[in-house]
């Protein structure tokens, strides 16, 4: 399935980003310095203690959607992060970026392995440019790009209404990972997907599943009964659970969860094929919105797929 990757100008900006070991930040200056590029393994020397570089200035802006769309770039932050990151899309890493005291032996075999060139940034330069307060010493700066989902091959699909909280949306994209979901569809008002707070508590595999955003929910219903999806939302009041669905229902399964605050809009929910509860205590009003995702994702494989659980 191909990238869907957006075009940018970067390569005009901040200079010739072809050369697998040039920063995509360097201009000028890194085009004359080729031909005394450092070994591989080496950290690129960090020429200037300032912090208001035009180059930091546009990595500090893609904390920002704004900055993020301008750029056509997003920050993926963490070691963790940025290990996923050059395992499964190398492809789309402009540059990484480290602290001078950075010393993960096998991140930087990982790296070295994927031929990506390692930066690195005094303490000052790495505090203005990270996305958290305590970071962990490394990012990337990475493309922006994503798959579209294929309704046609999918049999589960999740549709999100409205999440903001992006530390919840990157734990559902980790259910969507972890439980073998074929693609998300992120409705109007849902967090960015490539908010680095998204990124981080995904820990880099929401670029594993295919999805689409800002898409509204309402129009995107009548396609996937086209493609023969029983649209599935929850309810603490309904009468069966997801496994109690008919054997017809289950081939092709997208539910629907919602905003933490007020759930799912009323507008998009009633118009549900089928609504489903998750049991519980009765004394417990509701789940964390990525909790119960998690729980109706795996009850979900295990009526696809029951030999994996």
């Amino acid at each position: 399935m191909q990238k869907n990757v957006l075009k940018t100008t970067y390569s005009k900006t901040f200079g010739d980003t072809e050369d697998e070991y040039d920063s995509p930040w360097a201009g000028r200056e890194a085009r004359f310095a080729k031909k005394k590029a450092p070994a591989k393994t080496d950290l690129a020397p960090v020429k200037h203690e300032e912090i208001d570089l035009p180059w930091l200035k546009t990595i500090s802006s893609l904390a920002t959607e704004k900055g993020r769309e301008k750029e056509g770039l997003f920050l993926a932050e963490g070691e963790r992060v940025v290990f996923e990151i050059a395992e499964y899309h190398k492809d789309l890493v402009q540059g990484i970026y480290v602290d001078e005291t950075f010393d993960n032996e096998e991140l930087r075999k990982k790296i070295k392995e994927a031929r990506l060139r390692i930066h690195a940034l005094t303490p000052s330069q790495m505090k203005q440019v990270s996305a958290v307060v305590s970071g962990q010493g490394i990012f990337a700066v990475c493309r922006l790009a994503n798959e579209k989902p294929n309704y046609d091959t999918a049999h589960t699909i999740t549709l999100v209404d409205a999440i903001q909280d992006p530390g919840n949306l990157g734990s559902i994209f980790r259910n969507a990972v972890g439980f073998g979901i074929d693609g998300m569809i992120l409705g109007r008002g849902t967090v960015d997907p490539f908010n680095p707070k998204v990124v981080r508590g995904s820990s880099g595999c929401f670029l594993r599943i295919p999805f689409e955003t800002g898409i509204d929910l309402k129009e995107r219903f009548s396609l996937l009964r086209q493609k023969g999806f029983c649209i599935v939302a929850t309810s603490p009041y309904a009468k069966k659970s997801i496994t109690e669905l008919s054997p017809r229902q289950s081939k092709k399964i997208a539910i629907l969860i919602g905003n933490e605050g007020s759930g799912t809009n009323k507008q998009v929910s009633e118009l549900a094929d089928e609504w489903v509860k998750i049991p519980m205590e009765n004394s417990l009003e509701s789940l964390n919105v990525a909790v119960a995702h998690g729980i109706l994702s795996y009850q979900i494989c295990r009526i696809l797929s029951p030999k994996l659980i």
